[in-house]
């Protein structure tokens, strides 16, 4: 078996020093500051344990209004439009560009907000953006339909994940990167693959095979963030020094209980408080949540702590979004 890739060797560094992605002992993907990945015994110990919050879950309902918007791909006004969980539809330098895009339910686990608009109506993307290939948000029904629509939209992600792609009958370009790399597509735009604390799974045997990621995207001086899924980590202080003057800053704020298996993957409300702080973005955009049930807590648990949140400690970067609304990058 031939080593796995540091990095596309297609592509240069943007910061100074690097030498590619770290690789463990086994020649697995790893984070830059320790594992977030759990081992089935904590999975098992996780599943056995006492929920506090399940009398909570019962007859749950998100905090998402979701408003009908079926044109949102027909004009190429700036701005983003949140489609549910980490699925965004962000239109930049006249490009539509989509963030990990899940359209249905995740096997077993049902989807509590609909979708703004029909599948079908997702035409004229020219960028898909996939972070990594967790089901949540890397599911093959959507991005077949999408790619059937979107036959010239290019794939960006990272290293080792086109082959995925590919076994799907998938045909659209890929482009894959380690991090700090910057993609060479034609285009108005800059758009460089970052790290992330995660990890990547999807099926029993290819731990950490293939790579995960978060995205700088740049434009006429903006630069806007997309955190997919992380955890808390050294990364986020150390990509707002790499960037500083982000616009805006696109972090997850659900699927965090419990605490003790969660953190190194997820950020829950209080540690993506931190997290914009040390990124220094201008303004805060929330996802990961209310979408999905995922975890301990309940789907409307995540908004109201960041409300609350908000409220202690004067947080008036938050943007709160509804699903098919559309946004401006400049309000």
């Amino acid at each position: 078996m031939s080593p796995r890739p540091r990095f596309n060797p297609v592509l240069g560094f943007t910061r100074e020093g690097w030498t590619g992605n770290p690789l463990d002992d086994k020649g697995r993907y790893r984070n830059l500051d320790g594992a977030s990945e759990r081992g089935y015994s904590d999975l098992l110990r996780w599943q056995l344990q006492r929920n506090p919050l399940k009398a909570q879950k019962k007859g749950q309902q998100s905090p998402i209004t979701v408003t009908e918007n079926r044109k949102l791909t027909h004009d190429r006004e700036e701005g983003f439009t949140w489609l549910g969980h980490a699925t965004y539809v962000f239109t930049i330098g006249g490009l539509h560009l989509i963030t990990d895009p899940v359209f249905y339910d995740v096997a077993v686990v049902k989807r509590h907000t609909a979708l703004p608009c029909s599948v079908t109506d997702l035409k004229g993307i020219d960028i898909i953006l996939l972070s990594h290939n967790h089901r949540d948000h890397m599911d093959r029904r959507s991005l077949t339909e999408l790619c059937t629509l979107n036959p010239n939209a290019i794939i960006l992600t990272g290293l080792g994940i086109g082959a995925l792609l590919r076994s799907w009958g998938i045909v659209n370009r890929v482009e894959e990167a380690g991090w700090f790399q910057s993609y060479t597509q034609e285009s108005v735009l800059r758009i460089t693959y970052l790290p992330a604390r995660h990890w990547n799974r999807r099926g029993l045997t290819d731990l950490n095979e293939m790579l995960w990621g978060s995205f700088l995207i740049e434009h006429e001086g903006m630069r806007t963030y997309f955190g997919a899924d992380s955890g808390l980590g050294e990364h986020f202080q150390l990509i707002g020094e790499l960037y500083p003057g982000i616009g805006h800053a696109f972090i997850g704020i659900g699927a965090y209980q419990p605490e003790w298996f969660m953190h190194p993957s997820h950020t829950g409300p209080e540690d993506a408080v931190t997290a914009f702080e040390q990124l220094g973005a201008r303004q805060w955009v929330t996802m990961h949540h209310g979408t999905f049930d995922l975890s301990d807590e309940p789907i409307f648990h995540p908004w109201r702590e960041m409300e609350r949140l908000a409220e202690e400690r004067s947080l008036h970067q938050l943007l709160r979004m509804d699903i098919g609304g559309k946004m401006p990058w400049n309000p």
